[in-house]
C-alpha cells in the first residue's frame, strides 16, 4: 500500500477505535458511526454547500470523484457518493478498508445493527449499483458537478467535462494508467475499449 500523509482537515475529525470518522458518515443512537450509510442531511448539505463528505470543509475549485470503470468511463456513468478534495479523496482510498481490501465486504460490520440507527433514518438502497467491489478505482479531477436525481431520493452527480486529471488506484497503491487498463476492460465486459484521448495524453491537474 502507498503511504500517504494524514491531511489535517481528516485529523480534525472525531476517532472511533483509532479510525477517522467521515463527516458525512451516519451515526446511530449512540454515537456509532456506521461507515458503509451515509447521513442524508449531510450528504445534501454537502451538495448544496460545495463541502467535501469527507471533511466537511469547502470544496474549492478542484473536486475529485471516486468510484469504480463504469462511473468513470460509461456513457451514462454517474456517482451516488459526493466528490472531495484530492488529499481528502487519496487517503481514502490508501487507507479506507472498503476501498484497500478486497476482502472487506465479507466483514461482518458491513451489516450494520438496526437498533442503533436513530429514528429519523433513512436506509436507500439504488439497484442500479453495482454489488460488486471494482477491481480498481479511478479518481476523476473536475471543476464542476452535474447533478440528476435517482429514483431513490438521493441525486446522482458526475464530473463535468473536460476531466481535469484521472489516477488509478488498487488496493490502497496508485497505478499506471497502463497497469489499470486490463481491469477497466473487465469492468466495462470489452476486451478492446481504449482509455479516452486525455488520459492518454494528460490533463490539467
Amino acid at each position: 500500500m502507498e503511504t500517504i500523509m494524514m491531511p489535517t482537515r481528516i485529523a480534525r475529525l472525531s476517532r472511533y477505535h483509532g479510525y477517522p470518522v467521515p463527516w458525512n458518515v451516519l451515526r446511530g443512537t449512540d454515537g456509532t458511526p456506521f461507515f458503509t450509510i451515509n447521513d442524508d442531511r449531510r450528504h445534501c448539505r454537502a451538495l448544496r454547500e460545495k463541502l467535501c463528505p469527507l471533511c466537511g470543509e469547502n470544496l474549492g475549485r478542484w473536486k475529485w470523484f471516486v468510484g469504480g470503470p463504469g462511473s468513470a468511463f460509461s456513457p451514462n456513468g454517474w456517482y451516488l457518493d459526493l466528490p472531495g478534495h484530492h488529499d481528502c479523496v487519496i487517503f481514502a482510498l490508501a487507507t479506507c478498508p472498503y476501498l484497500v481490501s478486497p476482502r472487506y465486504l465479507r466483514h461482518k460490520d458491513m451489516i450494520p445493527n438496526p437498533e442503533k440507527l436513530p429514528p429519523e433514518a433513512r436506509v436507500l438502497l439504488d439497484e442500479t449499483v453495482s454489488p460488486t467491489r471494482p477491481e480498481v478505482f479511478v479518481a476523476v479531477a473536475s471543476s464542476g458537478i452535474e447533478v440528476s436525481q435517482n429514483r431513490v431520493g438521493l441525486p446522482y452527480v458526475r464530473p463535468q467535462k473536460p476531466a481535469l486529471g484521472y489516477e488509478f488506484w488498487r488496493h490502497g497503491s496508485r497505478i499506471a494508467p497502463s497497469a489499470a487498463l486490463v481491469y477497466v476492460r473487465q469492468s466495462l465486459g470489452d476486451d478492446s475499449w481504449q482509455f479516452p484521448r486525455e488520459v492518454v495524453e494528460g490533463t490539467t491537474w
